[in-house]
């Protein structure tokens, strides 16, 4: 029986999202709502490489804007291994205030795909492996089903409004999938 690697594990997981949404592009009556910047610092080119040294071709592309990736899958593997979590790999800001019907504007100016879901307790994610390494081995029911329509999927570079008209004044939870330590807590007022 073949073992099973974190890559391996991550690359399926990982790769078998990849383009499942199309998610709609940010449009000039979009602005004006409040932004949420999706960063991490993957390495193309450890990141890209074949299981068991990386997740596989297409995981992580260099950013639009020029911005150079340094943390190589190695070296994200322990940190979340030690800590729970990658540093890089964030939603900034984590506390969000925001008027009822605004858009919240996502920007992912990382270089992988990341999801925005909606969830009403954190907890693990799409990815096995990541769920055991940061702490997460119960995934969080709207992240444990196939990707659907809760799911906002941001590809590397790209723009998104997720629009929360339907959501009444309250708190809300929102996380990343993929990375279940990725999480935003949004007041809608």
């Amino acid at each position: 029986m073949r073992k099973r690697t974190v890559s391996s594990v991550l690359g399926a997981g990982v790769l078998a999202l990849a383009g499942v949404l199309a998610v709609p592009a940010v449009s000039q009556a979009d602005h004006g709502g409040r932004h949420v910047k999706i960063l991490d610092d993957c390495d193309p080119a450890t990141f890209n490489a074949p299981p068991p040294a990386g997740v596989g071709p297409g995981t992580c592309v260099q950013h639009r804007r020029g911005h150079s990736h340094h943390t190589t899958f190695a070296a994200f593997i322990s940190e979340v291994a030690a800590t729970q979590q990658a540093k890089r790999w964030r939603f900034d800001p984590s506390m969000l205030r925001v008027r009822a019907g605004r858009p919240v504007i996502l920007e992912n100016r990382g270089g992988e795909t990341h999801t925005f879901t909606m969830v009403k307790h954190f907890g693990g994610g799409f990815v096995p492996a990541l769920n055991q390494l940061s702490g997460n081995p119960d995934p969080a029911p709207e992240c444990a089903a196939p990707p659907s329509r809760v799911n906002v999927f941001v590809d590397s570079g790209k723009e998104v409004a997720f629009h929360n008209a339907r959501l009444a004044p309250g708190r809300y939870m929102f996380q990343c999938c993929i990375h279940p330590w990725m999480r935003v807590i949004l007041t809608v007022r």
